[in-house]
C-alpha cells in the first residue's frame, strides 16, 4: 500500500466567466478607475449635457425672469401694494406736522353762499 498526495488536476472552468486582461479598460469590458475613483477620460462616454455651473446659471436666469414678470406672484404683489398704501397713510397721519390750517379761503362777503357750519365772527371764519 502507498501513501502520499495525488495531483489529479483542477476542475474545468468556463473561460467566458473569467476576467482577462483583454477585457479591462476597453469598450464593452470592465472599467478601470483613476486615483480619484473616477473613470479614466478614455472610458467616459460623450454626453450632451450642461455643466453644474451652466445649469445653475440657467436656473438663476429663469427664476430672475419669472420674478420680474409683472404677472408672476400676483398675490404677493397685491399684499405689498396694500402694505405700502397703509404705510403711506400712517406716514401722512402721524409723520406730518400740521401747525396751522392746511388751507385758507377768503371771502369778500357771505352773500349768496350756502354753508353748513358755524360762523366764528371774531375769527372771521366758518368752523365745522
Amino acid at each position: 500500500m502507498a501513501y502520499g498526495s495525488v495531483n489529479v488536476g483542477s476542475e474545468k472552468v468556463d473561460k467566458n466567466s473569467l476576467v482577462t486582461s483583454e477585457k479591462v479598460g476597453v469598450a464593452g469590458g470592465i472599467a478601470t478607475l483613476d486615483a480619484n475613483g473616477k473613470l479614466t477620460a478614455s472610458q467616459r462616454p460623450d454626453v450632451d449635457c450642461y455643466t453644474q455651473a451652466q445649469t445653475d446659471e440657467k436656473i438663476s436666469d429663469a427664476v430672475l425672469a419669472h420674478n420680474e414678470d409683472e404677472t408672476a406672484h400676483g398675490d404677493i404683489r397685491s399684499a405689498i401694494d396694500a402694505v405700502s398704501a397703509a404705510v403711506q397713510g400712517i406716514e401722512l397721519k402721524y409723520g406730518t406736522s400740521i401747525t396751522e390750517n392746511a388751507f385758507t379761503v377768503s371771502f369778500g362777503s357771505l352773500d349768496g353762499l350756502v354753508v353748513t357750519g358755524v360762523w366764528n365772527e371774531s375769527q372771521a371764519r366758518i368752523e365745522f
